[in-house]
């Protein structure tokens, strides 16, 4: 219960784990809930042993698996995550003068030295690592304070997570449709298997269950996807290295959960 209690009173937990748990199953929640209705002892029943039982705490640790499982892939395509590529001499993402500026800082400030442009040429792996060890250090210093950083985590965590669900999330949604389909009466395990006509008087239940679980389909097939996560990892990375200039070595200032 100390577990369930943590993932829904922390903003990270309930935003970036619980939530893309809870989308994946809500195609099959709302034919239940449309059917038998909110107050049902018996749904009661269920989502009162569901949560006793840590069914919440579970989803949450699923989402994190597989968003974890699949950052590891998306390391492999993009070369390394978008705070150590924005560092390099190489990477465009910032101006020059932007990467220059923040260079300066990560050597004034967390002491690490930072690789030249030739440097980096001779030794691209040794850069990265001083890339990566600065972004660890700043990230050290930036926890604790719940602001604009914390809120781009998240948007990072939860659309790494959707991504990662994705599979699930559209078989759960399909199945949904289907749900829909049979409460309206368009489709029957008996002939004629498939009776369209019926769309034409179709109920507040099946029609609410139809469109949720289409929405769900079409928001799984064309908005999460590689590139939204890339695009959000770089806006997380832009925010971290922000920091800079008002850090103060050892003070923290702005949480960074992952």
């Amino acid at each position: 219960m100390t577990k369930l209690l943590e993932a829904i009173s922390d903003p990270y937990e309930r935003k970036a784990r619980v939530v893309p748990g809870l989308i994946v199953t809500l195609p099959i929640l709302v034919p239940l809930v449309c059917a038998y209705g909110a107050k049902n002892p018996m749904l009661t029943a269920v989502g009162a042993l569901l949560g006793g039982s840590g069914a919440i705490y579970a989803l949450a640790n699923v989402a994190r698996g597989l968003g974890k499982r699949l950052e590891e892939r998306l390391i492999d395509t993009w070369g390394a995550m978008p705070t150590t590529i924005v560092l390099r001499h190489r990477d465009s993402f910032l101006d020059s003068m932007t990467k220059a500026r923040y260079h300066d800082a990560i050597r004034r400030k967390l002491g690490i030295q930072m690789p030249t442009p030739d440097e980096e040429v001779a030794n691209p792996a040794k850069a990265d690592d001083a890339y990566l060890a600065a972004t660890r250090r700043l990230r050290e210093l930036t926890r604790g304070n719940k602001g604009l950083l914390f809120t781009e985590n998240i948007a990072y965590g939860f659309h790494r997570n959707m991504l990662a669900m994705k599979p699930i999330g559209i078989l759960t949604s399909v199945c949904g449709v289907l749900s829909g389909m049979l409460m309206a009466g368009v489709i029957s395990m008996r002939k004629p298997f498939v009776n369209l006509i019926n769309l034409h008087g179709i109920g507040l239940s099946a029609g609410l269950t139809l469109l949720v679980s289409f929405v769900l389909v079409a928001t799984w097939l064309f908005y999460f996807n590689e590139r939204a996560v890339r695009r959000i990892g770089f806006s997380y990375a832009e925010r971290l290295f922000e920091c800079l200039p008002i850090l103060r070595k050892g003070v923290t200032v702005i949480s960074a959960r992952n």
